[in-house]
């Protein structure tokens, strides 16, 4: 097999910081100020602040979320129907956001509560609802490069139902948040099922979580409201059980009743030679046969994907040419750096 050195060469991607560091838009109740932290879990209070996470009047951060490659995503929710709603960029240096694309399929009366990554079909994966409650809601897909609806999936609710935070399981299955019945449920035949036990507090309003792929485990920056009618209460760190949708109390947060954080996206550890697919330190032959099969499948989470999309290296959702430049830039290589 001839050697592409033609190509461009992609600098292998190095590893990131452990799991378990937490990252989330840290906002002051006092003037709805977002600064973009970062926190071990095992300590919450030495928090690493990034910068301020500027957004257009009248739009919040409402989600948060890694993909496998390290890139940090954000959701901006805003009025309904919005179209500076949607996908965008975080600079993990600044904190700053940049709008990709602007979202196309929103309808007038949806906003945007959360952001999700779906290892199984490579997409990340926003959730559109109505302000008011609803039975139903939907799971918004979104091309990374465009910021665009690459596909829908309807969700149908038994009760009327705020799905305020969305994450998703090692498994693909996605986990929903419902602020109005304060409990946690799971998807199942297109339905939002009920776990099966209530959350110990009353969840506040714009209260995403996250999931660490590397564990299965599910964390969640709460708000718990004490009272309903003053919107006092106090953030804390929680996670939460994806078999019973109870929660576990971890740590007081910083800030008191004044800060509210609004999601916790679980930094990753990134693979450093991604192309590698038998993890023997080289690229070669037996890696461009897993490559070759997983561009004949072509997009991720269909029966056909082998291997959990592994081949899918730019994250995109599908594995197509500009997989193969990548990937054909470490097989010329063929030593793992």
């Amino acid at each position: 097999m001839v050697r592409f050195s033609a190509l461009l060469g992609v600098t292998a991607i190095s590893l990131s910081a452990s799991a378990q560091v937490i990252w989330t838009p840290k906002v002051s109740r006092t003037n709805a100020v977002a600064t973009l932290i970062s926190f071990n879990a095992s300590s919450v209070a030495a928090q690493s602040s990034k910068g301020t996470m500027t957004v257009p009047a009248d739009h919040f951060i409402s989600g948060l979320e890694f993909t496998p490659d390290g890139r940090l995503w954000a959701t901006v929710q805003g009025p309904a129907g919005s179209m500076q709603q949607g996908l965008y960029s975080v600079n993990q240096a600044t904190g700053g956001v940049t709008q990709v694309g602007a979202p196309v399929g929103l309808n007038a009366n949806e906003v945007i509560t959360d952001l999700a990554w779906n290892p199984v079909n490579h997409r990340l994966t926003g959730m559109a609802t109505t302000t008011s409650g609803s039975t139903t809601s939907r799971l918004i897909n979104f091309d990374v490069h465009s910021g665009a609806v690459a596909s829908v999936v309807p969700v149908n609710s038994l009760v009327n139902v705020l799905h305020v935070g969305l994450t998703c399981r090692p498994s693909g299955e996605f986990i929903f948040l419902d602020v109005y019945n304060g409990f946690v449920s799971h998807l199942v035949d297109g339905d939002a099922i009920w776990l099966g036990t209530n959350l110990t507090f009353h969840p506040a309003y714009n209260q995403g979580f996250g999931t660490d792929f590397s564990t299965g485990k599910i964390w969640y920056t709460a708000y718990q409201i004490v009272n309903p009618l003053q919107g006092t209460g106090a953030p804390s760190l929680r996670t939460i059980n994806p078999e019973t949708g109870g929660d576990t109390f971890v740590a007081n947060m910083p800030g008191g009743s004044n800060t509210i954080y609004t999601d916790a996206a679980v930094q990753p550890v990134v693979l450093s030679c991604p192309a590698d697919f038998n993890s023997d330190s080289f690229v070669q032959d037996n890696d461009f046969v897993v490559f070759a099969g997983q561009y004949d499948a072509f997009e991720c989470g269909t029966p056909q994907m082998p291997s959990n999309c592994s081949a899918d290296l730019n994250f995109d959702g599908v594995v197509d040419d500009t997989d193969f430049v990548i990937f054909a830039a470490a097989y010329d290589s063929l030593v793992c750096s």
